[in-house]
């Protein structure tokens, strides 16, 4: 779960960011950041276009909790 948290807190400011930004970051392989990702765009948590990434307004929710 700590994956999780650190891309969002990553991305709490509602712009899009690089993913390959995203991925020096939190220092994560491409496959496991590829898996996080997936994940929180099935959870409707993030967008992606290409290769860009940011929060949706219900992971901005998920954040406060």
């Amino acid at each position: 779960m700590k994956y999780l948290d650190k891309v969002l807190e990553l991305l709490h400011d509602s712009q899009w960011h690089d993913i390959k930004v995203i991925r020096d970051e939190i220092s994560m392989p491409d496959e496991k950041l590829s898996k996080v990702l997936g994940f929180l765009e099935e959870q409707a948590f993030v967008n992606k276009d290409d290769e860009k990434i940011r929060i949706t307004n219900r992971g901005l929710k998920l954040l406060e909790i």
